[in-house]
């Protein structure tokens, strides 16, 4: 069976004309096989003209049939792949949609029930993002997005998670952190959405992010955890934007 699965995964990576070239020469070993041992027991004063004749009708045949249909096969595994990324990912940003989102994060803090909990997790959300799609358009709106959307993305290590929970509304689970690291990974996210505005164009307004930490406990539930950053969301926003208020409640950045 391992043998079995090793050829299989050999085989699927092959592009589809490598995999047609090894059905063909499959197919005409099997029937030059098959010719050899008929016609040597019944014909064997024709047995090389009859190998050479079947070796190619084989080719003749199977050649394009196994083209046409692995190439098909083909099709219809990138068309899965498709359909499983924008099953699991937002659109616009290319971050975890909220559904996917969810479903992970929830995993991830039912592996921690019993640990020192999943890490910290960060609420964010884009300041004043509705006088950006007022003014400037709602396609320059979708630009920041994108780029908020980046910047979450490269400020964040690769065990991490960050998805888009709708609108302006971003969060991320940084697994296994403490309040130092979730602390840098703010500072360093809002340090690049600041630098926004000159990528996407944008003169007379800055872009930046409110941001509340939250940090998991003991047997905290997922919904638990995302209401406490929800609520130290709300205090920097209270506090005038652009801020970071810790796990704590108090204020990190100004």
């Amino acid at each position: 069976m391992v043998g079995a699965s090793r050829i299989a995964e050999r085989f699927n990576g092959l592009s589809v004309l490598g995999q047609s070239c090894v059905i063909v020469a499959t197919a005409t070993l099997g029937a030059d096989l098959l010719t050899l041992i008929f016609y040597s027991i019944f014909f064997s004063d024709r047995l090389l003209l009859d190998l050479v004749l079947t070796s190619l009708i084989v080719v003749a045949v199977a050649g394009p049939l196994s083209y046409f249909f692995m190439g098909r096969s083909a099709r219809l595994v990138e068309l899965a792949a498709e359909l499983d990324r924008a099953n699991r990912l937002d659109d616009l940003t290319g971050l975890l949609n909220r559904r996917t989102f969810l479903l992970q994060s929830r995993q991830i803090v039912s592996d921690h029930a019993d640990g020192k909990g999943a890490g910290m997790l960060l609420f964010i959300d884009a300041d004043h993002f509705k006088a950006i799609n007022d003014r400037e358009g709602h396609a320059m709106g979708d630009a920041v997005l994108q780029e908020i959307g980046a910047a979450l993305a490269s400020s964040i290590g690769a065990g991490d998670i960050a998805g888009r929970l709708g609108g302006e509304e971003f969060v991320v689970l940084l697994v296994g952190a403490g309040e130092d690291t979730a602390t840098l990974v703010c500072e360093r996210l809002r340090r690049k959405v600041k630098a926004i505005s000159a990528i996407v164009g944008m003169s007379g307004r800055e872009v930046t992010v409110s941001i509340g930490v939250s940090k998991h406990q003991r047997g905290q539930s997922l919904d638990a955890l995302l209401l406490a950053a929800d609520r130290n969301l709300y205090l920097a926003k209270a506090n005038g934007r652009d801020r970071i208020v810790k796990a704590d409640g108090k204020l990190a950045a100004a």
